[in-house]
């Protein structure tokens, strides 16, 4: 039995240690290749062995551990490379596009699936997804409508796709277009799917647009609150009874990330250490990406319906386009 448990640990490091030598050699390809960039190498790396070489249970857990903590990790160490007052005037620049994204993006998912006939939950699953966080808004909302773990399966491969995508497009679009760092910054956190790929591809592209990238993506995150109470007081006016799960939606590890920044603001953090935690922050963001890549199963997309991906592809095409038009006569 203590033999099973620690091989079962031992998988589970693997997973870690795969995500960490992916990110090493990475790093070094970044260095070489610039143009490419560490997060780049680290995703497509990642995708190929796992599409490759089989990957066990046990050491998906250790790469899904990267993928969820160490992002959080990194987000909280990142805080303390900007001050308070950074933070509230990118979020004051950003706040109206963020609305119009949220709103926006669900409105349209909620109507083009229902064109499509698509069942109303899966669309709001896409929705909520598009337009705020990813994956981890699909699970708070999976909770709060109790949605089958089919359709969620469903929602959040359709979201993982696009956002692959995005993580892959953005970096060559922000080269071509003749925006400020500001724009560029505010457009891929107002954009771009999930919190790993802001991050990483705001750093891509500059240590100024990773910083405002990941601001914008966080006020953004935080409207996973509001959504989950519009959808506790529908479902409650319809059916009578109140959901459950829905505390999760306040993501905790943004306290931290405002912490960092106060801790930074008022000089308990120097300029020398901030260096340093920014310097770590951004390694462990290749290492996320590492994880995202060893997570792209593409068997998976190949069961996928059409128009499934339609509305995907619609939401995220939405989103990018109403925050490019936005940050281009706006910002």
């Amino acid at each position: 039995m203590i033999s099973f448990i620690k091989a079962r640990h031992f998988k589970w490091a693997i997973g870690l240690l795969l995500c960490l030598a992916i990110a090493t050699v990475s790093y070094f390809l970044g260095q070489l290749f610039p143009i490419i960039g560490a997060v780049i190498f680290a995703l497509l790396i990642g995708m190929l062995l796992r599409n490759v070489m089989p990957i066990s249970p046990e050491s998906q857990k250790g790469v899904s551990f990267v993928v969820k903590r160490v992002l959080k990790l990194a987000i909280i160490l990142l805080g303390a490379t900007l001050s308070v007052q950074s933070i509230v005037s990118i979020g004051m620049q950003s706040i109206f596009l963020i609305l119009l994204v949220v709103i926006g993006g669900i409105a349209i998912t909620l109507a083009v699936g229902k064109l499509f006939n698509i069942e109303s939950t899966l669309s709001l699953l896409i929705g909520s997804g598009t337009s705020i966080c990813g994956a981890t808004a699909i699970s708070v909302v999976k909770g709060v409508v109790s949605a089958k773990e089919s359709i969620t399966a469903y929602a959040i491969s359709t979201i993982f796709l696009f956002n692959i995508i995005a993580t892959l497009v953005y970096p060559w679009i922000a080269r071509m277009v003749d925006l400020t760092p500001l724009q560029i910054g505010i457009w891929i956190g107002s954009a771009i799917h999930d919190t790993s790929s802001v991050v990483a591809v705001g750093f891509l592209l500059g240590d100024e647009i990773g910083e405002i990238a990941t601001t914008v993506k966080l006020v953004r995150t935080l409207f996973i609150l509001p959504l989950v109470l519009a959808i506790i007081f529908i479902l409650v006016r319809k059916t009578k009874d109140e959901p459950v799960h829905y505390k999760q939606a306040f993501p905790i590890f943004i306290i931290g990330f405002v912490l960092m920044s106060v801790f930074y603001s008022f000089g308990i953090i120097s300029d020398s250490v901030s260096a340093i935690f920014g310097q770590i922050a951004k390694f462990l963001v290749i290492i996320v990406m590492a994880g995202v890549g060893l997570q792209v199963d593409w068997r998976k997309f190949t069961e996928l319906g059409s128009k499934p991906l339609l509305v995907g592809m619609i939401a995220s095409l939405f989103v990018a386009i109403i925050s490019f038009a936005y940050v281009w006569f706006f910002v």
